[in-house]
């Protein structure tokens, strides 16, 4: 496999500039508080599948009802989270959006938008399948949240 590295502007992967900048890319994605209780081993399979993106305030990273194709986790800044327009959520650094539709491959159920400049880590749906399969400590991190999520919108549905 690959070393942890970053997405050149080509969209590439670009390997880092040996053990030391590997070492601080590590730190870095363990800072990141769904990945902190990742091994090594998991967080370069991270490193490999994920992309790091800089969004202006505005973007949709995506929409109600179309297909599950990403997920992103929040580095900085804050998404806003809407269902047929009304507020549900916002979610800030540390946080992810976009895993429930691609955990059960259906339709968003609502929309993301960046509510400020964000910087995101973007994993697309075939990666986020084999980072499930090889670093099965992400779904681990990621059920508390999830399941929250669940219980969420079905108290809101039922209303």
């Amino acid at each position: 496999p690959r070393s942890a590295g970053s997405a050149g502007v080509d969209g590439r992967w670009m390997e880092p500039e040996g053990p030391v900048v590997k070492s601080k890319y590590l730190a870095y994605l363990k800072s990141i508080p769904l990945l902190a209780n990742l091994r090594d081993d998991e967080l370069d399979v991270v490193g490999q599948a994920a992309t790091e993106l800089s969004l202006p305030e505005g973007e949709v990273l995506m929409r109600e009802g179309t297909l599950a194709h990403e997920m992103f986790v929040v580095l900085e800044g804050t998404l806003e989270v809407t269902r047929g327009g009304e507020h549900l959520a916002d979610i800030g650094a540390g946080a992810f959006a976009g895993e429930m539709a691609l955990l059960i491959q259906a339709r968003r159920d609502a929309t993301v938008t960046t509510a400020t400049p964000a910087r995101v880590l973007h994993i697309d749906g075939r990666s986020f399948s084999n980072l499930l399969d090889d670093a099965p400590h992400l779904a681990v991190s990621m059920l508390p949240i999830v399941a929250a999520r669940l219980m969420a919108n079905s108290d809101h549905h039922a209303h």
